[in-house]
C-alpha cells in the first residue's frame, strides 16, 4: 500500500551513483561458476570504530548506516540494498533521512551535496587526528558475509569487505574489495 505524498526510491540499478556489487559462486573443483542467488548478512565494522556503527535494518533487504551521531530528518546515511530473492546483486547508495520517501531514506541519484561529502569524510576519519600539512589516506571497512543459496554451507561462505577511503587534502572514493 502506498502512503499518500510519499514516493518510493527508484530501483538502485537505475541510480547513476549507486555502487553495484555482484556476487558469484565458483566450484573450486573445476572453476565453473555456479548460477545461484546469494544471501548477504552484515555489515560488521572491521578495525577501530571510535564512533559506533549504529546501523539499522529497514525492511527485509535494506540496511542503513548513519554518517553522523544525530539521526533525525536531514541527516546523511549509507544504504546497503542486500540481494533480493533470486538475486546476487547488492547496491550501496548515498542517502538522506526524510519522510518524503517510503523507506525513510532518499537516495541521491545525481550529484552528492558537498555537506554529504563532508559528513562522509568525517565518518571515515572517525575522530582520528590528521596532520593537515600532509596528504593522509584513512579508511573505514565494513564486512559482509555472503552465502550462495544452493551451496549454503558454512564452509562455502565468503567474507566481502566494502572499503570507504578518504584522502584528506584530496577526494573521497568508494571501492569494494574482497
Amino acid at each position: 500500500m502506498a502512503i499518500k505524498g510519499v514516493i518510493a526510491n527508484g530501483n538502485p540499478a537505475n541510480n547513476s551513483i549507486a555502487k553495484k556489487v555482484t556476487f558469484k559462486t565458483t566450484n573450486l573443483d573445476n572453476g565453473v561458476i555456479v548460477v545461484e542467488p546469494h544471501t548477504v548478512s552484515g555489515p560488521t565494522p572491521v578495525g577501530t570504530f571510535n564512533i559506533p556503527l549504529n546501523g539499522i535494518s529497514i525492511g527485509t533487504n535494506k540496511f542503513v548506516v548513519p554518517l553522523q551521531t544525530t539521526t533525525g530528518a536531514g541527516t546523511y546515511w549509507l544504504k546497503f540494498w542486500l540481494p533480493q530473492p533470486n538475486s546476487s546483486i547488492m547496491y550501496v547508495t548515498f542517502c538522506i533521512k526524510t519522510n518524503g520517501v517510503a523507506d525513510g531514506y532518499y537516495d541521491y541519484n545525481t550529484g552528492i551535496p558537498s555537506d554529504y561529502r563532508s559528513a562522509l569524510r568525517t565518518w571515515i576519519r572517525d575522530n582520528v587526528s590528521t596532520n593537515v600539512s600532509n596528504a593522509v589516506s584513512l579508511q573505514k571497512n565494513l564486512l559482509f558475509t555472503v552465502y550462495g543459496l544452493d551451496t549454503n554451507q558454512v564452509s562455502s561462505a565468503i567474507q566481502y569487505m566494502v572499503r570507504f577511503t578518504a584522502v584528506f587534502g584530496g577526494t573521497v572514493s568508494v571501492s569494494p574489495t574482497r
